[in-house]
């Protein structure tokens, strides 16, 4: 069964005025397709979280999937939230928000946020906020900028109040300022909810191999995104292959080990490849791994097991 580790079906469902308990060929992620996808649980990201409104808006469409019985979701707060979900018959729902900027500079909202289930957070998205600096790029040409900002001084309590109360750190949009300051002030794993390796495709969102090495260094994992820009700078979408995406998770378990990478789809919130155009298409990737060299228990880790490893190391 597979943790992803990133998805943005809260703002697909608003925008496309779709039904989540009903599979459609809009968007990438619903109750069908993710039970044919043999998901168990994912993160789904409250975005834009740029403005106190932004999070209200995000968190009242949340608990509205939440009460929806249909939509056969069970929210995850704890490990052992997320191993009721099998017995259940239910999909994990972890609340996250993408970015930080609707967060106030004492941690008031934050703290309630946590009482509400919130437990996986990215400082920034691709812009600038009162804590953090994230990787802000032209979409046409992928060249990035405002590169000299780091975490602001509040941004670093920041990363102390979440590792304090039990909420993830994820460094996915941070840019290498802030990403290096996140390091030097966390005693906790952290992930890259939806990054991939740069020494792969060159795009201003993915990791540089020390980034790679210190976010295993503090027993961290990164989510592979399936975002076709970020996957290949040669090939467009419906020119990559499984290969493509095998290239990314083959490169980071080479160098820092097979305890560090997992899956974080970016489904809904990006133009994936045709060959893994939904979340149903989840097995068809396993089933390659399977195919070239990864045994029952190295897919067991990137399928779910180094997600849950974080998850009770910084939610105990």
């Amino acid at each position: 069964m597979i943790v992803d580790g990133h998805t943005d079906v809260i703002w697909a469902l608003a925008r496309e005025r779709r039904k989540f308990s009903e599979e459609s060929e809009i968007g990438h992620v619903d109750l069908p397709r993710l039970r044919k996808g043999n998901v168990i649980a994912a993160f789904f990201a409250v975005f834009p979280a740029r403005s106190d409104f932004d999070i209200y808006r995000g968190v009242d469409y949340w608990f509205s999937l939440l009460e929806q019985e249909e939509n056969q979701l069970k929210q995850v707060k704890s490990i052992e939230d997320l191993e009721k979900c099998k017995n259940e018959n239910k999909i994990g729902a972890v609340l996250h928000f993408e970015g930080s900027g609707g967060i106030d500079s004492e941690f008031l909202s934050l703290r309630n946020y946590y009482r509400l289930g919130l437990r996986s957070i990215g400082l920034s998205w691709s812009n600038l906020n009162r804590f953090a600096t994230g990787v802000t790029f032209n979409m046409l040409t992928g060249e990035s900028y405002n590169q000299d900002r780091g975490l602001t001084e509040t941004g670093k309590e920041l990363v102390n109040e979440l590792n304090k109360i039990g909420i993830i750190v994820d460094v996915s949009h941070l840019n290498e300022r802030s990403f290096w300051d996140v390091i030097e002030q966390t005693n906790k794993p952290i992930i890259a909810s939806h990054s991939n390796a740069y020494s792969i495709c060159n795009h201003p969102r993915n990791l540089k191999d020390e980034q790679i090495k210190a976010i295993a260094e503090t027993n961290g994992t990164i989510g592979i995104n399936f975002c076709a820009s970020f996957l290949s700078s040669e090939k467009k979408k419906d020119q990559i292959q499984l290969e493509d995406i095998r290239k990314h998770i083959d490169y980071i378990v080479k160098l820092v080990g097979i305890n560090h990478v997992s899956f974080g789809s970016d489904y809904d919130g990006a133009i994936v490849p045709d060959i893994i155009k939904d979340v149903s298409h989840f097995p068809i990737l396993v089933e390659s791994l399977e195919k070239n060299g990864y045994d029952n228990k190295d897919l067991d880790k990137i399928k779910s097991e180094n997600f849950m490893r974080v998850m009770k190391e910084v939610w105990k």
